[in-house]
Protein backbone atom coordinates (compact mmCIF):
# COMPACT_ATOMS: atom_id res chain seq x y z
CA UNK A 1 0.00 0.00 0.00
CA UNK A 2 2.75 2.36 0.86
CA UNK A 3 3.80 2.31 -2.77
CA UNK A 4 1.12 3.70 -4.32
CA UNK A 5 1.09 6.79 -1.93
CA UNK A 6 4.93 7.15 -1.97
CA UNK A 7 4.55 11.00 -3.16
CA UNK A 8 1.81 11.70 -0.51
CA UNK A 9 4.48 10.33 2.14
CA UNK A 10 7.62 12.21 0.70
CA UNK A 11 4.91 15.63 0.86
CA UNK A 12 4.07 15.33 4.44
CA UNK A 13 7.83 14.38 5.37
CA UNK A 14 9.04 17.45 3.75
CA UNK A 15 6.15 19.77 5.00
CA UNK A 16 6.68 18.92 8.99
CA UNK A 17 9.76 21.20 9.35
CA UNK A 18 7.12 24.38 7.98
CA UNK A 19 4.54 23.11 10.56
CA UNK A 20 7.66 22.65 13.37
CA UNK A 21 7.90 25.85 15.44
CA UNK A 22 9.37 26.89 19.03
CA UNK A 23 8.38 29.81 21.17
CA UNK A 24 10.30 29.47 24.43
CA UNK A 25 9.12 33.13 25.22
CA UNK A 26 5.64 35.40 25.24
CA UNK A 27 5.74 37.33 21.91
CA UNK A 28 3.02 39.48 20.82
CA UNK A 29 -0.21 37.63 21.26
CA UNK A 30 1.55 34.24 21.28
CA UNK A 31 1.90 32.59 24.71
CA UNK A 32 5.64 30.72 24.84
CA UNK A 33 5.67 26.81 25.50
CA UNK A 34 8.78 25.44 26.80
CA UNK A 35 8.68 22.99 24.03
CA UNK A 36 8.39 22.85 20.06
CA UNK A 37 5.28 21.54 18.55
CA UNK A 38 3.88 21.34 15.33
CA UNK A 39 0.83 23.82 14.07
CA UNK A 40 -1.79 23.23 11.78
CA UNK A 41 -0.55 25.09 8.84
CA UNK A 42 2.29 27.87 8.46
CA UNK A 43 0.13 30.04 7.11
CA UNK A 44 1.05 33.60 8.11
CA UNK A 45 -1.62 35.06 10.54
CA UNK A 46 -3.81 32.30 10.81
CA UNK A 47 -2.72 29.42 12.55
CA UNK A 48 1.08 29.86 12.29
CA UNK A 49 3.10 29.07 15.69
CA UNK A 50 -0.37 27.91 17.30
CA UNK A 51 -0.36 24.66 19.43
CA UNK A 52 -3.93 24.03 19.28
CA UNK A 53 -5.30 21.59 21.75
CA UNK A 54 -7.44 19.40 20.35
CA UNK A 55 -5.35 19.25 16.74
CA UNK A 56 -2.46 18.09 18.46
CA UNK A 57 -3.94 14.45 19.69
CA UNK A 58 -4.17 13.88 16.12
CA UNK A 59 -0.96 14.94 15.82
CA UNK A 60 0.27 13.17 18.25
CA UNK A 61 -0.91 9.66 16.52
CA UNK A 62 1.23 10.83 13.82
CA UNK A 63 4.63 11.77 15.76
CA UNK A 64 4.48 8.35 17.68
CA UNK A 65 3.43 6.03 14.53
CA UNK A 66 6.76 7.48 12.93
CA UNK A 67 8.23 7.33 16.72
CA UNK A 68 8.90 10.77 17.24
CA UNK A 69 8.01 10.67 20.57
CA UNK A 70 10.32 13.55 22.36
CA UNK A 71 8.27 15.74 19.92
CA UNK A 72 5.06 14.12 21.07
CA UNK A 73 5.96 13.97 25.16
CA UNK A 74 6.95 17.60 24.49
CA UNK A 75 3.87 18.70 23.28
CA UNK A 76 1.78 17.16 26.18
CA UNK A 77 4.32 19.12 28.34
CA UNK A 78 3.31 22.34 26.77
CA UNK A 79 -0.55 21.46 27.94
CA UNK A 80 0.95 20.98 31.03
CA UNK A 81 2.34 24.05 31.94
CA UNK A 82 -0.77 26.23 29.64
CA UNK A 83 -2.72 24.37 32.33
CA UNK A 84 -0.39 25.47 35.54
CA UNK A 85 -0.50 28.83 34.01
CA UNK A 86 -3.85 29.82 33.18
CA UNK A 87 -6.42 27.04 34.93
CA UNK A 88 -7.50 25.31 31.74
CA UNK A 89 -5.66 24.18 28.38
CA UNK A 90 -6.76 27.09 26.13
CA UNK A 91 -7.85 25.85 22.59
CA UNK A 92 -4.43 27.34 21.44
CA UNK A 93 -1.49 29.52 22.86
CA UNK A 94 -2.64 33.02 21.90
CA UNK A 95 -3.76 35.47 24.98
CA UNK A 96 -7.03 35.79 23.23
CA UNK A 97 -7.73 32.38 23.19
CA UNK A 98 -7.51 31.60 26.94
CA UNK A 99 -11.14 32.55 27.65
CA UNK A 100 -12.17 29.00 26.00
CA UNK A 101 -10.79 25.36 25.85
CA UNK A 102 -11.24 22.67 23.27
CA UNK A 103 -12.40 19.54 22.92
CA UNK A 104 -10.64 18.11 25.92
CA UNK A 105 -7.97 15.20 24.59
CA UNK A 106 -5.44 15.23 27.19
CA UNK A 107 -5.38 11.58 28.68
CA UNK A 108 -5.47 10.22 25.19
CA UNK A 109 -2.02 12.19 24.38
CA UNK A 110 -0.83 11.29 27.89
CA UNK A 111 -1.42 7.55 27.43
CA UNK A 112 -0.12 7.64 23.33
CA UNK A 113 2.88 8.99 24.58
CA UNK A 114 3.30 6.59 27.67
CA UNK A 115 2.73 3.44 25.57
CA UNK A 116 5.96 4.11 24.38
CA UNK A 117 8.51 5.42 26.77
CA UNK A 118 7.00 3.17 29.60
CA UNK A 119 7.52 6.18 31.77
CA UNK A 120 5.57 5.93 35.24
CA UNK A 121 7.01 9.37 37.01
CA UNK A 122 5.90 11.12 33.68
CA UNK A 123 2.55 9.63 33.15
CA UNK A 124 1.93 10.58 37.06
CA UNK A 125 2.96 14.09 36.58
CA UNK A 126 1.19 14.67 33.65
CA UNK A 127 -1.75 12.75 34.46
CA UNK A 128 -2.59 15.11 38.13
CA UNK A 129 -2.82 18.08 35.25
CA UNK A 130 -5.41 15.88 33.36
CA UNK A 131 -7.30 15.01 36.91
CA UNK A 132 -7.42 18.77 37.93
CA UNK A 133 -8.87 20.10 34.08
CA UNK A 134 -11.78 17.49 34.40
CA UNK A 135 -12.51 18.17 37.95
CA UNK A 136 -11.63 22.20 38.01
CA UNK A 137 -12.98 23.04 34.24
CA UNK A 138 -14.84 20.47 32.50
CA UNK A 139 -17.00 19.61 35.78
CA UNK A 140 -16.30 22.46 37.47
CA UNK A 141 -18.66 23.29 40.85
CA UNK A 142 -19.95 26.41 39.78
CA UNK A 143 -21.94 24.56 36.73
CA UNK A 144 -20.37 26.63 34.23
CA UNK A 145 -19.87 23.28 32.00
CA UNK A 146 -21.30 20.26 34.55
CA UNK A 147 -25.04 21.62 34.29
CA UNK A 148 -27.23 18.29 34.24
CA UNK A 149 -27.14 15.15 35.86
CA UNK A 150 -23.20 15.00 36.07
CA UNK A 151 -23.25 15.76 32.30
CA UNK A 152 -21.27 18.61 30.40
CA UNK A 153 -21.54 20.89 28.01
CA UNK A 154 -19.29 23.35 25.92
CA UNK A 155 -19.48 26.87 27.70
CA UNK A 156 -16.90 29.19 26.81
CA UNK A 157 -16.44 33.10 28.16
CA UNK A 158 -17.94 35.37 27.89
CA UNK A 159 -20.75 32.79 28.17
CA UNK A 160 -22.52 33.22 24.71
CA UNK A 161 -23.92 30.37 22.81
CA UNK A 162 -21.03 31.59 19.72
CA UNK A 163 -18.50 31.41 22.18
CA UNK A 164 -19.49 27.91 23.10
CA UNK A 165 -19.70 26.49 19.72
CA UNK A 166 -16.07 27.97 19.41
CA UNK A 167 -15.31 25.65 22.42
CA UNK A 168 -16.61 22.68 20.93
CA UNK A 169 -14.10 23.05 17.63
CA UNK A 170 -17.28 22.97 15.25
CA UNK A 171 -16.85 26.69 14.45
CA UNK A 172 -19.62 26.67 13.23
CA UNK A 173 -22.02 24.24 13.15
CA UNK A 174 -25.69 23.77 12.12
CA UNK A 175 -25.87 21.02 14.70
CA UNK A 176 -26.12 23.37 17.83
CA UNK A 177 -29.19 25.68 16.47
CA UNK A 178 -27.03 28.73 17.47
CA UNK A 179 -27.95 27.56 20.70
CA UNK A 180 -24.66 25.87 22.08
CA UNK A 181 -25.03 26.45 25.36
CA UNK A 182 -28.68 24.75 25.75
CA UNK A 183 -27.23 21.05 24.47
CA UNK A 184 -25.33 18.49 26.70
CA UNK A 185 -22.79 17.36 23.86
CA UNK A 186 -22.99 13.46 22.54
CA UNK A 187 -19.09 14.27 21.75
CA UNK A 188 -18.14 16.24 25.14
CA UNK A 189 -19.68 13.65 27.50
CA UNK A 190 -17.96 10.70 25.84
CA UNK A 191 -14.27 12.56 25.75
CA UNK A 192 -15.31 12.74 29.45
CA UNK A 193 -16.02 9.20 29.64
CA UNK A 194 -12.91 8.27 28.67
CA UNK A 195 -10.76 10.62 30.72
CA UNK A 196 -12.64 8.52 33.96
CA UNK A 197 -12.01 5.24 32.19
CA UNK A 198 -8.29 6.47 31.25
CA UNK A 199 -7.74 7.39 34.93
CA UNK A 200 -8.80 4.64 36.16
CA UNK A 201 -6.71 2.17 34.17
CA UNK A 202 -3.42 4.74 34.84
CA UNK A 203 -4.12 4.56 38.49
CA UNK A 204 -4.86 0.76 38.38
CA UNK A 205 -1.16 1.03 36.65
CA UNK A 206 -0.16 3.52 39.51
CA UNK A 207 -1.16 0.89 41.91
CA UNK A 208 -4.07 3.43 43.38
CA UNK A 209 -6.78 1.05 43.93
CA UNK A 210 -9.06 3.68 45.63
CA UNK A 211 -8.62 6.17 42.99
CA UNK A 212 -8.93 3.56 40.18
CA UNK A 213 -12.35 2.23 41.18
CA UNK A 214 -13.42 6.03 41.82
CA UNK A 215 -13.02 7.19 38.40
CA UNK A 216 -13.95 3.68 37.02
CA UNK A 217 -17.60 3.99 39.09
CA UNK A 218 -18.17 8.05 37.65
CA UNK A 219 -17.02 6.32 34.54
CA UNK A 220 -20.47 4.11 34.65
CA UNK A 221 -22.81 6.12 36.46
CA UNK A 222 -22.02 8.68 32.95
CA UNK A 223 -22.40 5.96 30.85
CA UNK A 224 -25.93 5.16 32.23
CA UNK A 225 -27.02 8.57 31.87
CA UNK A 226 -26.00 9.23 28.72
CA UNK A 227 -27.53 6.38 27.56
CA UNK A 228 -30.97 6.87 28.83
CA UNK A 229 -30.62 10.72 27.68
CA UNK A 230 -28.80 10.32 24.48
CA UNK A 231 -29.56 6.89 23.12
CA UNK A 232 -32.31 6.53 20.40
CA UNK A 233 -33.46 2.97 20.22
CA UNK A 234 -35.81 3.61 17.18
CA UNK A 235 -33.21 5.38 14.94
CA UNK A 236 -29.79 3.03 16.80
CA UNK A 237 -27.92 6.76 16.99
CA UNK A 238 -26.65 9.02 19.56
CA UNK A 239 -27.38 12.26 19.63
CA UNK A 240 -26.77 15.59 21.79
CA UNK A 241 -29.50 16.40 24.46
CA UNK A 242 -31.21 19.60 25.30
CA UNK A 243 -31.13 20.13 28.46
CA UNK A 244 -33.34 23.22 28.35
CA UNK A 245 -35.97 21.81 27.00
CA UNK A 246 -35.51 18.16 28.14
CA UNK A 247 -35.34 16.69 24.65
CA UNK A 248 -33.16 15.00 22.24
CA UNK A 249 -31.68 16.67 19.67
CA UNK A 250 -32.71 15.63 16.19
CA UNK A 251 -29.71 16.40 14.25
CA UNK A 252 -27.37 14.10 12.82
CA UNK A 253 -23.63 14.46 12.77
CA UNK A 254 -20.20 12.27 13.26
CA UNK A 255 -20.72 13.33 17.07
CA UNK A 256 -22.60 10.31 17.36
CA UNK A 257 -20.20 7.89 16.58
CA UNK A 258 -17.90 8.97 19.40
CA UNK A 259 -19.29 5.78 22.01
CA UNK A 260 -17.68 3.58 19.46
CA UNK A 261 -14.48 5.41 20.04
CA UNK A 262 -14.56 5.51 23.16
CA UNK A 263 -16.03 2.32 23.94
CA UNK A 264 -18.89 3.37 25.47
CA UNK A 265 -21.48 1.74 23.33
CA UNK A 266 -23.01 -1.98 23.39
CA UNK A 267 -22.33 -4.72 21.06
CA UNK A 268 -26.06 -4.00 19.96
CA UNK A 269 -25.61 -0.29 19.82
CA UNK A 270 -22.45 -0.64 17.64
CA UNK A 271 -24.43 -2.84 15.36
CA UNK A 272 -27.61 -0.44 14.43
CA UNK A 273 -25.00 2.87 15.03
CA UNK A 274 -22.95 1.07 11.41
CA UNK A 275 -26.16 0.69 9.52
CA UNK A 276 -26.52 4.61 9.71
CA UNK A 277 -22.79 5.34 7.64
CA UNK A 278 -24.82 5.85 4.20
CA UNK A 279 -26.35 8.80 6.02
CA UNK A 280 -23.11 10.72 5.84
CA UNK A 281 -20.61 8.51 3.46
CA UNK A 282 -19.81 9.51 0.10
CA UNK A 283 -17.50 9.60 -2.98
CA UNK A 284 -14.45 11.01 -0.65
CA UNK A 285 -15.29 9.65 2.84
CA UNK A 286 -17.52 10.56 5.60
CA UNK A 287 -19.59 14.27 5.78
CA UNK A 288 -19.29 15.57 9.07
CA UNK A 289 -23.24 15.93 9.52
CA UNK A 290 -26.95 15.43 7.96
CA UNK A 291 -27.51 16.85 4.04
CA UNK A 292 -30.95 18.53 5.16
CA UNK A 293 -32.13 20.74 7.17
CA UNK A 294 -28.86 22.52 7.77
CA UNK A 295 -28.26 27.09 7.68
CA UNK A 296 -28.76 28.92 4.78
CA UNK A 297 -25.70 30.01 4.98
CA UNK A 298 -23.06 27.40 4.82
CA UNK A 299 -21.27 26.87 8.24
CA UNK A 300 -18.05 24.61 7.56
CA UNK A 301 -18.56 22.07 9.86
CA UNK A 302 -21.51 20.89 7.84
CA UNK A 303 -22.15 19.00 4.88
CA UNK A 304 -20.42 18.47 2.32
CA UNK A 305 -17.26 18.79 4.40
CA UNK A 306 -15.38 16.08 5.88
CA UNK A 307 -13.15 16.30 8.80
CA UNK A 308 -9.26 14.14 9.20
CA UNK A 309 -9.97 14.06 12.43
CA UNK A 310 -13.83 12.74 12.52
CA UNK A 311 -12.35 10.38 9.80
CA UNK A 312 -10.53 8.70 12.42
CA UNK A 313 -12.51 8.76 15.27
CA UNK A 314 -15.49 6.71 13.30
CA UNK A 315 -12.95 4.63 11.22
CA UNK A 316 -10.96 3.64 15.02
CA UNK A 317 -14.58 2.87 16.59
CA UNK A 318 -15.96 1.17 13.36
CA UNK A 319 -12.47 -1.16 14.08
CA UNK A 320 -13.11 -1.37 18.21
CA UNK A 321 -16.00 -3.30 17.18
CA UNK A 322 -15.17 -5.31 14.69
CA UNK A 323 -16.77 -3.78 11.70
CA UNK A 324 -12.78 -4.41 9.68
CA UNK A 325 -14.56 -4.08 6.17
CA UNK A 326 -16.45 -1.25 6.65
CA UNK A 327 -13.30 0.47 8.36
CA UNK A 328 -11.25 -0.63 5.29
CA UNK A 329 -13.58 1.00 2.68
CA UNK A 330 -13.79 3.95 4.68
CA UNK A 331 -9.88 4.35 4.44
CA UNK A 332 -9.80 3.83 1.10
CA UNK A 333 -11.98 6.53 0.03
CA UNK A 334 -9.89 9.36 2.47
CA UNK A 335 -6.54 8.01 0.90
CA UNK A 336 -7.73 8.18 -2.58
CA UNK A 337 -9.28 11.33 -2.05
CA UNK A 338 -6.19 12.69 -0.21
CA UNK A 339 -3.84 11.74 -2.54
CA UNK A 340 -5.99 12.67 -6.10
CA UNK A 341 -6.13 16.21 -4.26
CA UNK A 342 -2.35 16.28 -4.04
CA UNK A 343 -1.93 15.09 -7.20
CA UNK A 344 -3.98 18.19 -8.11
CA UNK A 345 -3.33 20.98 -6.12
CA UNK A 346 0.02 20.18 -4.55
CA UNK A 347 -0.82 19.88 -0.79
CA UNK A 348 -2.52 18.15 1.55
CA UNK A 349 -5.53 20.39 3.42
CA UNK A 350 -7.41 20.99 6.54
CA UNK A 351 -10.81 19.88 5.26
CA UNK A 352 -12.26 18.23 2.38
CA UNK A 353 -15.66 18.23 0.21
CA UNK A 354 -16.29 14.87 0.38
CA UNK A 355 -19.11 14.49 -2.21
CA UNK A 356 -17.14 15.82 -5.00
CA UNK A 357 -13.88 14.54 -3.39
CA UNK A 358 -12.08 17.92 -3.43
CA UNK A 359 -10.48 20.66 -1.45
CA UNK A 360 -12.87 22.04 1.33
CA UNK A 361 -15.50 24.29 0.89
CA UNK A 362 -14.30 27.45 2.55
CA UNK A 363 -16.27 28.77 5.59
CA UNK A 364 -15.66 31.35 8.56
CA UNK A 365 -12.12 31.43 6.52
CA UNK A 366 -10.20 29.84 3.44
CA UNK A 367 -9.84 26.45 3.74
CA UNK A 368 -6.28 25.56 5.14
CA UNK A 369 -3.57 23.97 3.39
CA UNK A 370 -0.65 22.09 5.46
CA UNK A 371 -1.64 20.53 6.91
CA UNK A 372 -1.61 19.28 10.78
CA UNK A 373 -4.59 16.45 11.66
CA UNK A 374 -4.68 15.91 7.76
CA UNK A 375 -1.18 14.82 7.62
CA UNK A 376 -0.93 12.41 11.13
CA UNK A 377 -4.45 11.10 10.45
CA UNK A 378 -3.57 9.69 6.85
CA UNK A 379 -0.37 8.11 8.29
CA UNK A 380 -2.74 6.32 10.69
CA UNK A 381 -4.70 4.90 8.50
CA UNK A 382 -2.43 4.02 6.39
CA UNK A 383 -0.82 2.08 8.59
CA UNK A 384 -4.43 0.46 9.46
CA UNK A 385 -4.68 -0.17 6.42
CA UNK A 386 -1.46 -2.58 6.49
CA UNK A 387 -1.26 -3.95 9.82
Amino acid sequence: MKKAYKKCLAYIHDNQKALTFHLPEDKHVHIGLPNPFIAPSSSEGIFEKDQFYWDSYFIILGLTETSQVDLAKGMVENFAYLFNKLGLIPSRNRYYSTVISQPPFLTSMIIEVFNKTKDKKWLYDMTKIAEKEINTYWMDTKKVHKVYKGLSRYYGSPGTHLSAEYESGWDVTSRFYERCMDFLPIDLNCLLYKYETDLSLIYKKLEDKIKSNTYAKNAQKRKKIMNTLMWNQKQGFFFDYNYTKRQQSEFLSLAGFYPLWCGLATKEQASAMKKQLPLFEYKGGLANTQKEDISKTFKQWDYPNGWPNQQWIVIKGLLRYGFKKDAERLIRKWLNMNKNVYEKTGFFWEKYNVVTADRGKDGRYPTQKGFGWTNAVFIKLLHAMES
